[in-house]
């Protein structure tokens, strides 16, 4: 085997960059706390880092969409909590003005109070949040939702239907609402129980004297009920006062109706699976109507008792008004009251949603951050150990080459 002088510090060179190189991956590594350096230093560790990144960014954002939907929905409780306040004291103030102790006098007071009641749950539908969007105007959260015409009528502008409302994703397979629709929450809101109600017919509707009173309309047969509307019609005679149902459209197979039956105040009328219960003292032509229940918003409910509370009681059909019109409101409100409820509670089912899903995204993140840590991160004992060993080695290497490089064949001759 031939040697050269030159191949002989190339050799030496060569080894002392070696070590050089391995001496200063090492310290990077201990530098940087971390094993991998560059994807070559383990490839398929490196991919495995890779994933579980990727994995961890996306959790950290689905954390994100929680911490800035809770606050909204928060937001949404509370104000949900102080409309029911408000319906609440509604209520109590539509029961005292029934009563017999009251004067018109404070009964136009009681008005006044639910007008204000009324404009507060007017201002609670409009309320922004701190972004200056909507609460309960969907996606159209940028546009004002509750409008008020000049009679006073308020009309609902916001998104409705399939899409109305945001939803933002928790989890790759998980995605809350993080809101309601005005339409839902103070608009769509059914009548008495949601199946039937009764009001009064007739183009001037109560007769001359009449003292009529509708106490309540219920189901009493669910098997029996239909969706046509009825007519209950009342006539005087020689024996009192009778009363007939009829339809108005007529169903191709209609139900047994009572005709000319003996009224008798506050007992039930029963047909085609609904009963309608009547008081006071109808005269002849009255007529009460009983028909499925409609949608109605809680702002017609306050402004119908409203007028019937400044109507005052100066005659017998403005006491029988009141005395329906409060019955029907508090059937309404008590609607209206179990829809705030409805909606708080799925609301709160939201907020209990994403704290379980904080739980469950804090415990993935610890979880995928263990295992990237194993993977990627420098066992300090041995990067210590062979830092030392790697100085020792390009010590040798330098001290090698030194003496190396004083020798030559000359010294030998």
């Amino acid at each position: 085997m031939r040697i050269s002088t030159t191949q002989i510090f190339q050799t030496g060179i060569d080894q002392i960059q070696r070590n050089q190189s391995e001496l200063n991956r090492t310290s990077l590594q201990l530098g940087s706390g971390e094993r991998i350096l560059r994807p070559s230093d383990d490839p398929s560790g490196a991919t495995q880092t890779n994933q579980f990144e990727r994995i961890i960014k996306a959790t950290e954002q689905y954390q994100r969409n929680i911490d800035n939907a809770q606050p909204r929905l928060k937001q949404q409780e509370s104000l949900l909590q102080s409309g029911t306040d408000a319906l609440q004291r509604a209520r109590e103030l539509v029961v005292a003005g029934n009563n017999d102790s009251q004067t018109d006098e404070t009964r136009r007071y009681q008005a006044n109070e639910l007008r204000q009641l009324r404009d507060e749950l007017f201002e609670i539908a409009n309320t922004r949040d701190p972004n200056g969007e909507y609460i309960f105007a969907g996606t159209n959260s940028l546009e004002q939702p509750f409008k008020q015409d000049g009679a006073g009528e308020v009309r609902y502008e916001g998104a409705e239907g399939t899409g109305s409302v945001r939803e933002v994703e928790i989890s790759p397979t998980r995605s809350v609402p993080i809101g309601d629709t005005g339409a839902d929450v103070f608009m769509n809101i059914p009548e008495n129980d949601g199946r039937v109600t009764a009001e009064i017919g007739g183009e001037n509707g109560l007769g001359d004297g009449s003292s009529l009173v509708i106490d309540k309309a219920e189901v009493y047969d669910v098997r029996e009920l239909d969706r046509n509307d009825y007519i209950i019609s009342f006539a005087e005679n020689d024996e009192g006062v009778t009363y007939t149902v009829e339809f108005e459209e007529g169903p191709d197979d209609p139900p047994d109706l009572p005709a000319n039956e003996t009224f008798v105040p506050g007992e039930s009328i029963e047909f085609a699976g609904r009963s309608v219960t009547i008081s006071g003292d109808p005269v002849d032509g009255d007529e009460v109507v009983s028909r499925p229940a409609e949608n109605k918003d809680i702002f017609s409910t306050l402004d119908d008792i409203i007028a019937a509370l400044e109507d005052g009681t100066g005659t017998r059909e403005n006491r029988a008004n009141l005395a329906t019109a409060t019955n029907t409101a508090l059937a309404d409100m008590d609607a209206a009251l179990e829809n705030f409820n409805e909606v708080r509670a799925d609301v709160g089912s939201r907020l209990k949603t994403m704290d379980d899903q904080t739980e469950l995204n804090d415990d993935r993140l610890l979880d995928l951050e263990t295992a990237v840590s194993e993977i990627r991160d420098l066992d300090y004992a041995e990067a210590i150990s062979r830092f030392n060993q790697q100085q020792v080695a390009l010590q040798a290497a330098q001290q090698t080459y030194t003496e190396t490089s004083r020798l030559s064949l000359f010294d030998f001759i």
